[in-house]
């Protein structure tokens, strides 16, 4: 390996490895994000909640952007140390490292497998809660609604009649 094609190994790996720190810090923080958004919603604090998913949405877009600089510096790198560029693997590329250098990888790669795990079974967590709340909402919908509805009654002849319901059934001051 010529000493140019050594310095742009070198320098790829550092721009990968920094990219992957920043990643790791803004998954660090969207796993708070999450986890906030569970307290609030077991709190039911719907402004705290609407505050939340604005942070959560920036987050989210730091995620995209740093995850297409991640791809294009794996790419680099994986051209250089000659493995497939079109799908690049963390692991991959660092079975051409030894040392330290492929230690770091590993690390990173491990833990940002294990924050995205994180994350996703957090955000499934919040789906339940936010899905039974729900639940819970249709249903007092329905109690409501029904409350409202026009209720049958008999009729002066003995036959079924429909009645404005205000409330709960009030007994005709006929009887």
């Amino acid at each position: 390996m010529s000493l140019d094609s050594k310095t742009l190994k070198e320098n790829y790996y550092k721009s990968l490895v920094s990219c992957l720190e920043q990643l790791v810090k803004v998954y660090r923080h969207l796993l708070e994000v999450v986890r906030q958004e569970k307290e609030i919603l077991i709190a039911s604090e719907l402004d705290e909640l609407a505050e939340n998913n604005k942070g959560k949405e920036a987050t989210l877009i730091k995620l995209k952007s740093l995850e297409t600089q991640r791809i294009k510096h794996a790419k680099d790198l994986a051209g250089v140390c000659g493995v497939d560029i079109e799908q690049p693997r963390l692991l991959e590329i660092a079975a051409h490292f030894s040392g330290a250098q492929a230690n770091k990888l590993h690390n990173l790669h491990s833990v940002l497998d294990l924050l995205v795990r994180r994350v996703n079974d957090l955000n499934k967590e919040n789906e339940q809660l936010v899905q039974s709340a729900l639940r819970s909402i249709s249903g007092a919908m329905d109690s409501i609604k029904d409350e409202y509805q026009d209720k049958n009654t008999y009729g002066d002849k003995g036959g079924m009649k429909a009645s404005k319901n205000i409330g709960a059934s009030i007994l005709s001051k006929d009887v």
